[in-house]
């Protein structure tokens, strides 16, 4: 990754200035995929509150001497709604397993794509995930079909294309991948 070691780990409860800071420095594309509307800082207020009484674990990526300049969030949903992945998947005639689906949502600021943060961010969130007994990773809301980058990501490290949906963002695709435990 370039060189620079970061530090990742779980959203603290005193994380909400740093993270107001990554969100605000969101693209406009990166924004609408992540918290739409909402202001940055309603949005991180939400995500701060939720600490501990959410079915989420958000993790965040910061180099070791700056701590609050994220460099990356990685969202890992530990439900799935009837109306949106559990209803798109079995409409592919796959059935998600509640208990062991997580649904993973990376983010990575401008800044730091293309240096590999993002696939610097998969170990501990599969890491995460497995603590928590899942091992099926199901895209947050998919991939939208025409960013060919992601979805050569997502490829390179283990995911599948399972099915495509549209919404009101446009074409996605939903992709799945299998962790060993």
């Amino acid at each position: 990754m370039s060189g620079t070691p970061l530090a990742v780990r779980a959203l603290r409860d005193d994380d909400g200035v740093a993270l107001t800071s990554f969100l605000s420095g969101l693209s406009p594309t990166s924004t609408r995929f992540w918290h739409g509307a909402t202001s940055a800082a309603d949005a991180a207020a939400d995500w701060i509150e939720a600490i501990g009484r959410y079915d989420k674990l958000r993790l965040v990526a910061h180099h070791p001497d700056r701590p609050a300049e994220f460099a990356g969030v990685v969202d890992l949903s530990f439900s799935l709604p009837v109306e949106a992945e559990l209803s798109r998947y079995a409409g592919y005639g796959i059935t998600l397993d509640e208990n062991r689906t997580v649904r993973f949502g990376p983010c990575v600021a401008d800044a730091w794509q293309g240096r590999g943060l993002a696939a610097h961010l998969l170990p501990p969130a599969w890491d995460a995930a497995r603590l928590f007994g899942r091992d099926c990773v199901v895209l947050f809301g998919g991939v939208h079909a025409d960013n060919h980058r992601a979805r050569r990501f997502y490829q390179r490290h283990g995911f599948t294309e399972v099915g495509a949906f549209s919404n009101t963002d446009g074409d996605c695709i939903d992709m799945m991948r299998h962790l060993v435990r």
